[in-house]
This record gives C-alpha cells, structure tokens and sequence, in this order.
C-alpha cells in the first residue's frame, strides 16, 4: 500500500472528467434548470440519499452536481453547500491528510483524527459521456471482518496443529468434507485419504453406524452429542473421546480426543485397587471385603487359610529388598498354584497371605495345605540356596453364630502356632541356605583356609587368648564373611581393581553378616565380632570406625592374620607379596590398620616358624 499526493488523486479523477463529450459544450453549462432537472424526483433524491454506498456524480467541468450523505460521510465532508463546487475542494489534506493507494480501484483514507477507512471506487459514466458517477464503496468493515477471520483461521490451524485431537466435518450421511488430525502421529495421514470417503469405508461397521445416528442427533436437536470409543490402529488399541456438534449447511462436526492414557491410568487404578501389584493375587482391601461377603449361610460351611512366609526380614536384611520380593513371589506362585478355580487367594500383609474356600471342609483344607508343602519341597529341592518356608494356619465356619473376623483370627493363632513349632526347624532350614550361599562365593582354596585357621589358633595361644573361648574364636574364623552372600559374584570375583560404588557395596557386607548372625542360634554370640572385623586400630576402618580396644580382640586378632595371607596370596589385579615383603608390610601398618602389639607377637610366630623349618629367608 503506497501513499498517494493528493494532486495525483486529483488527476486520476480528471482523467475520467477529461473524457466527457465536447460535441456541445454549451449543453453542458450550468444553469438552475440543470440544477433543477437533479433535484426534480423527490423520489429518485430520496432513494439516491438512502443508498448503502457514497455517490458522487460530476459535470465535465468537474462540478458537483450530486452528492449523498453516505459520500459526505466517507470523504467527511460537512458543507451543504458543496453543490456546484469542484471535485478538488473534497480531497484536501485539512480534512483527508493521507491518501494510500492499494491497488487500481481500491483507496485508504486517513482522516485528520487518525481514522483510517478503506474504499472502492468506481467510475461510471451517465447521460452520454455527459456526467461521471463516483461509486465509494466502503470496504473497513468488510476488511476488518476479513482480517479478524483470517487471524481465527491462523489460531484455530496453530491449535490443531499442537493438539492431539482429530477433527472431521461430516454430511448427514457420513461424507467427510473436512479432515485434521493434529500431532497424533499414529493416526496422521494425508487429508486426501479421507476427504470425501464415508466413514463406512474408513470406520469398522459398528462404528460408522454410531457415527451416523449420532450425527442425525445432532442435527435432529441441535445439541451437543458424547460418546466414548475405540479402534485398533497399527495393532495397538487406542480410546476416543468423541464430540458431535452442528456445524453449518447441516453438517455436524466431530472432534476426537485421544484418551488411550487416561483409559489406561483408570484401569491401572481399578487394577490396584483389588490386586497386589507384587504378585497378582488380590489385595488387603478385596480381602477385607470379601470377608463380609463369605459372612452368608450360602458359603457354608467357609474355609480361610493363613499362611505365612518365614524369614522375609532376614531375606531383605542380608540379601536385599529385590530378593525378598522374589521369594514373596515364589510363594505366591505355589499357595495359587494349589488353588481351584472358585478359591480367592491374597496377599494381605508384606509376608501373609490369605486363601477363601467356600463349600469346603476339614478334609479339604488339610489336603490344600499338603498341596502347598509338597509345592515348597519341590521348589526347595532345585532351589537349595535359598529355600522357602511357610507356617499355615486354617480355620472353618460352620454356622452362622461365628463370624468371618472370628474365623481369620483363629486362622491367624493356628499360623502363628505352627510357626512357634516349626521356628528351630525353619531357622536351621535358612541357616543351611545361607552357609551353602557362603560356601558357594568362597574365593579361598581350601590351603588357604586350613592356613589362616591354624595362624589364628597360634596367635591366640601366642598372645595367651582364652583356651575356654577358643571354639567360638574358631567359629568366628569359619563364618566372619557370612555376610558376602549379599555381594553379587561380578563385584566378588571381579579381575579388575573395583570402583568406588562396588567398594562401598562390600563395605556393607559387614553390617549383613551381623544381621544374618544374630537370627542364627548359634552364630548370635559372635555377631559382635563379625560386625567388627574390619575396623581399623586408628580408627578409620568400618562400619562404626571405632579405635584401638574398644575394637574386640578377636577382630583385631583376626584381621593381622587375614591381612598377611591377603598379602602372600596372589589376586587377578595384584601380585603377591614374598613373606619378608609381607612382614615389612604389617610393621608399616602396625598402630593404623592394625594392633602394633599382636603385630609384633605375629612376627615373633613367623620367625620362629622358620626357624624351626630353617627357613633363613626371614
């Protein structure tokens, strides 16, 4: 758009005055009977004032012989006296500053008060090239309303653009004229592929029939129309949300939102509100109800199993929480696996579960819990390591005079007491699992554990330890890495140097040792010993970086010997120390890592070894 000088404008308007015909220019001077002859027809003046568009109509000398209001309105012109006057005294820049040209028949006029309005002009000539006629068509609302459809068009094409949502305009019959799908990936196809096509050919059958009857809904009330559905795309099922309304020419539009992931976080929340996310067997919450619901004569007479899993704490304490859920698994698996179709089995606590058996009896209940031991035998049999250990419990309601919560505490007493029988058994059980865990990771040959046996006893004798606790010094030596069984073997029989976070692992193995010995009988009064035994006499070692005495003597005597036959043994990453480099290595530790006394009473022992094997290495 080019701004105009108004001498130019002027000119433009002249060139059509200039082409008037000259034949009789005497026709054409002004008289009052001319005047008169405009202003004649009441009629034609009041239709001509009352036309939507400005009229300005001019002799060939460029007068105005007529002008409506709509045309004073445009060119804000305010004299009633413009009659007769030239065209110029209308386009002056005290009342139309600016003039910007936008295209051969289009004009913008800026008035002095900064308003703009937008015109179309057109030439008309009248009476045989006697006159010219002036039509301003004004084209601001017009522009306006054009500007602010295209600014929707530009919101509404930027939203569908982001959004998930599909949008179709239907015909009554189910024709789409009108097709965008947004940013779902999956459904994105070329517009050509469904404009113009029924939704019977697009829709499974069932569908493109909801899709029709609702539109003749729509279209029926004038109302807006939801239903929810789904369609296998690309062998995954997706939800719709879908959202009829009527458009124009009566047609209806139909926005789908996908809300295949709240269709999916609801049935996930369904799910976990009556099953246990662990096993798959129903939860607390369903236990609770049903309860309630087996309180019915039609049940009896109603059975309730409690079982219980032993050793979970201790699972979870030594050997991890993703082990612990493992052998809960495991559990579950077997107490369902003995089930039949009609019984309900859940979990109803970290390590108890719970098995409904209605129209059951006595005989019935005993059979599902030989079921159930005949089921952890044969488990414990390919899984010696690790075996698993339930106590069951069982209770029956045979009349309506007891009720449900009656029955599951008697259930719950029976458990409890056959786990009071059954405890020493299913601690020796665990025990035998762990040891053969322990020994299954031993690193050690059995050369090497013959020798650091029989260095322990002579230091002891040496350094005159108690004769009476020598037993448990020894058990002390069989079992002070008890606690390695929570390592996993690429950390413990790792060739290269270890990290930083692997280093800290086998730091705990301490601290697991010390929880697995004191569930063991006879391993819980060493449990001190094995929680110490890599403490340091400076009081850097771990895991409770105590000093010098308040370090048992075991631990400290323990820990020069396995210091010496770690350094005198060969490893993946590190070579072997000869005895003398050893002997150099304990003096340089002595007072930091370990007691300086028993160090040199250690010495002392070797020397006199070789002495009597006259070994003059030393």
């Amino acid at each position: 758009m080019n701004v105009m000088n108004h001498k130019d404008f002027n000119t433009l308007i002249q060139t059509y005055i200039e082409q008037l015909s000259h034949s009789d220019k005497s026709s054409f001077k002004f008289t009052k009977s001319e005047d008169t002859m405009f202003k004649s027809s009441s009629m034609l003046v009041e239709a001509f004032e009352h036309v939507h568009h400005g009229i300005i109509i001019l002799n060939h000398k460029g007068r105005i012989r007529l002008m409506n209001k709509p045309a004073k309105k445009a060119l804000h012109c305010h004299d009633d006296t413009i009659s007769g006057q030239t065209y110029t005294c209308l386009f002056q820049p005290k009342n139309i500053p600016l003039i910007h040209k936008i295209d051969d028949e289009q004009f913008a006029f800026t008035y002095s008060n900064n308003q703009t309005s937008t015109f179309n002009l057109t030439f008309k000539y009248l009476s045989g090239h006697k006159y010219v006629m002036i039509t301003l068509r004004d084209l601001t609302d017009m522009n306006h309303l054009h500007q602010q459809l295209a600014e929707t068009n530009f919101r509404f094409d930027k939203l569908m653009q982001h959004t998930s949502d599909v949008l179709l305009r239907l015909t009554k019959k189910g024709t789409i004229t009108y097709y965008h799908c947004g940013e779902m990936m999956s459904l994105k196809l070329n517009a050509r592929q469904y404009l113009h096509k029924n939704v019977f050919e697009l829709l499974p059958v069932d569908l493109a029939k909801q899709v029709i009857s609702t539109a003749k809904k729509v279209l029926a009330s004038n109302q807006l129309q939801t239903f929810k559905a789904h369609l296998d795309i690309k062998q995954k099922k997706y939800y719709f949300l879908v959202r009829m309304f009527k458009d124009v020419d009566d047609q209806v539009m139909c926005l789908a939102r996908d809300i295949s992931e709240k269709i999916s976080i609801e049935n996930k929340l369904e799910y976990y509100n009556i099953y246990d996310s662990l096993t798959g067997l129903y939860n607390r919450t369903y236990f609770e109800d049903r309860l309630d619901y087996y309180d019915d004569p039609a049940f009896l007479p109603m059975g309730l199993v409690i079982c219980d899993l032993n050793g979970l704490k201790l699972v979870n304490d030594t050997l991890g929480h993703s082990m612990g859920d493992s052998i809960i698994k495991e559990s579950s698996r077997i107490i369902k696996s003995a089930l039949s179709n009609y019984e309900e089995a859940c979990r109803i606590g970290g390590d108890e579960f719970a098995v409904f058996f209605p129209n059951c009896n006595r005989a019935l209940l005993e059979k599902y819990k030989t079921t159930i031991m005949n089921g952890l035998d044969t488990y414990n049999t390919s899984h010696p390591k690790l075996p698993l250990s339930l106590s069951i419990g069982y209770s029956l309601k045979e009349t309506m005079d007891t009720d449900m919560e009656s029955v599951f505490v008697a259930a719950d007493n029976n458990m409890y007491h056959e786990k009071l029988l059954m405890g020493i058994k299913n601690r020796n059980t665990m025990m035998e699992g762990l040891i053969q865990s322990v020994t299954h990771k031993e690193y050690k040959t059995e050369a090497q554990k013959k020798a650091l046996n029989d260095y322990v006893v002579k230091l002891a004798k040496a350094i005159h330890y108690p004769h009476q606790n020598m037993d448990n010094l020894k058990l002390f030596v069989d079992f002070h890495d008890i606690g390695e069984v929570s390592i996993p073997d690429y950390i413990l029989y790792k060739k290269e140097p270890l990290t930083v976070e692997e280093i800290e692992w086998i730091k705990r193995h301490s601290e697991v040792g010390y929880k697995i010995s004191l569930s063991i009988p006879h391993l819980f009064h060493i449990a001190d010993w094995i929680l110490k035994h890599h403490e340091w006499w400076n009081g850097e070692g771990y895991p409770l970086n105590i000093k010098g005495s308040d370090i048992p003597l075991e631990c400290r005597l323990f820990a020069i010997v396995e210091g010496y036959m770690a350094m005198i043994s060969e490893k993946p990453y590190k070579k072997a120390l000869s005895k003398e480099e050893a002997i150099e290595e304990l003096r340089s530790c002595a007072g930091e890592q370990f007691d300086p006394f028993i160090v040199e009473q250690f010495i002392k022992l070797l020397k006199k070894q070789d002495t009597l094997t006259g070994n003059d290495d030393v």
